[in-house]
């Protein structure tokens, strides 16, 4: 019997999260997405739907998107981009590294998968997996390195999530240039 209660039909039939059968093709949204409440992540964004767009942590839309990072922050959620590295990018240049982070899945604080969405925009089969946790009063944003794949990535997530009492997004990393 599944810990994870009943989700929604998407893409295809998934009728419970089975968090041993997620693969890149999964598209999954929980009955609870729809009260969570995305916590605030700094951004460092400074015009535009960078600034002012969904919050980084948003569930409500159902393509998968991107975000923008640095070593500073991150931007809002970013629908509808097809080419990651092919715009400009209302984000202070620094001498950090810009990365193109798509959206992966939102854990909720105590561990309960709100949303998976599919992978969408190609990569390099070997970039990086993140785990990005909101700051607190007591400390930055985290942004650390997950298990390759997603169903690593969504298992490190929800553990994270769950020994923290603190939401975690999960990303992957599509691109990466120096941003200076």
């Amino acid at each position: 019997m599944s810990k994870h209660p009943p989700a929604r039909r998407c893409d295809h039939e998934l009728v419970t999260l089975d968090l041993g059968q997620i693969t890149d093709s999964t598209a999954w949204t929980s009955p609870d997405a729809t009260s969570f409440t995305p916590p605030y992540l700094s951004t460092y964004a400074y015009d535009g739907p960078f600034a002012d767009g969904l919050p980084a942590f948003d569930v409500t839309h159902d393509e998968t998107s991107l975000i923008y990072a640095t070593n500073w922050g991150f931007t809002c959620t970013m629908r509808g981009v097809e080419e990651p590295w092919g715009h400009d990018i209302a984000v202070p240049m620094g001498h950090t590294q810009l990365y193109t982070l798509e959206k992966r899945a939102v854990v909720a604080a105590g561990g309960a998968v709100m949303r998976i969405w599919p992978a969408a925009h190609p990569s390099d089969r070997n970039q990086a997996w993140r785990l990005i946790v909101p700051q607190t009063a007591e400390q930055r944003f985290r942004n650390q390195e997950a298990a390759p794949g997603i169903e690593a990535g969504v298992n490190d997530a929800v553990s994270l999530a769950a020994r923290l009492g603190s939401p975690v997004l999960l990303a992957r990393q599509v691109y990466e240039r120096y941003w200076h």
